[in-house]
């Protein structure tokens, strides 16, 4: 009898333990679908003073197991401003959920920083600050859409194929173009880079002395921009237009830094190219001078073509008086573009 009453006992604990287990591993579910791939097309585009535009183009994929305990989170895409500034801005962006952890890759420093996941709920989490208002088809299949402050998405099954973010009529949107669920993605394709791992404590600081500066990825800016309205207690229509001024200059601050120290230097460089084009004979001598001009404006365009198919006295002295014409230009500009504090002071100075 005391071994049945034991056994009973045991027997008790056993169930109980392995309901609460049970219980704990339904809370740490992301997703109601224990397996899946999204794959996902990023487009985005707007104005941000009258002379300069932006568009989004790219991809990425959510891939997960385990109901989203683990999962891994891709993007590529480019950020191109067009306009009197050029600019191209490469956004490669690598996320990993595990268990209660978030790893976010830094391509730039090659590490990896960890921290922890928010407590409580995901999806509430997820949708803090939204209300649901209908539904839509993406990719075959319909999802809940749910609004808020400048921010949209549509979830299926608690997977999100589809995130928008807007303001000012400019927008980010990732859109879920094929969705493969209940398959198996192999253990390779869920593993991050071999970089060092930098922990929360490291991770909290970084943050804390960059605080002042927006995200580079133009979504985490727009999305910062629709919480600055919401702090002054505003709405885009009730702002006055200094106001709307100073948001859009703050929008475009990355592109403005950038650019405010790369014209000067392509000006350097050009000075020298055409130093270099002054003295050489053969059409191969002219392109190792134009070398570092094209390098540079790759890096800001994709319309370039610097390259001398054939060199002759009148071939060069084109050539020659392109590159005035475009150094004197710049020239004419500097003082203006030395003095500019924000995107819109630099637009009109390139006017």
């Amino acid at each position: 009898m005391l071994f049945s009453i034991k056994f009973k006992t045991l027997f008790l604990f056993f169930i109980m333990g392995n309901t609460l287990l049970f219980s704990a591993n339904l809370s740490d579910r992301k997703f109601d679908v224990k397996t899946g791939m999204v794959t996902f097309e990023i487009t985005g585009a707007g104005q941000i003073t009258d002379e300069v535009n932006i568009s989004i183009q790219g991809g990425g994929k959510l891939r997960f197991r385990d109901w989203g305990v683990e999962a891994l989170l891709e993007e590529d895409y480019e950020e191109i401003t067009t306009g009197v500034l050029s600019d191209i801005n490469k956004i490669q962006l690598c996320e990993k959920f595990e268990n209660k952890q978030r790893f976010d890759v830094d391509f730039e420093t090659e590490k990896i920083l960890e921290r922890p996941m928010p407590k409580g709920n995901f999806k509430e989490y997820f949708l803090k600050g939204m209300s649901k208002t209908g539904e839509e088809t993406i990719a075959g299949y319909t999802c809940d859409i749910w609004e808020g402050n400048g921010i949209r998405k549509c979830l299926y099954k608690g997977i999100p194929l589809l995130v928008e973010h807007y303001v000012f009529g400019i927008y980010y949107q990732k859109k879920a173009v094929q969705v493969q669920l209940d398959i198996a993605p192999s253990p390779s394709k869920c593993t991050l880079p071999k970089f060092p791992v930098e922990k929360f404590s490291l991770f909290k600081t970084n943050i804390k002395t960059k605080s002042i500066k927006l995200p580079k990825e133009f979504s985490q800016v727009i999305l910062n921009i629709t919480k600055e309205i919401e702090k002054m207690g505003k709405t885009e229509d009730t702002l006055s237009p200094q106001q709307k001024r100073m948001l859009l200059d703050k929008m475009g601050q990355n592109i403005f830094e950038k650019q405010k120290k790369f014209l000067p230097d392509l000006l350097a460089t050009m000075k020298e190219a055409r130093i270099c084009l002054q003295q050489v004979e053969s059409k191969d001598d002219a392109n190792i001078c134009l070398t570092k001009v094209v390098e540079m404006k790759s890096k800001v365009s994709k319309d370039v073509d610097n390259s001398v198919d054939a060199w002759s006295p009148e071939e060069r002295d084109k050539i020659l008086d392109h590159f005035e014409d475009n150094i004197s230009f710049l020239e004419s500009k500097m003082k203006c573009i030395r003095a500019s504090q924000n995107i819109s002071d630099l637009s009109t100075c390139m006017k």
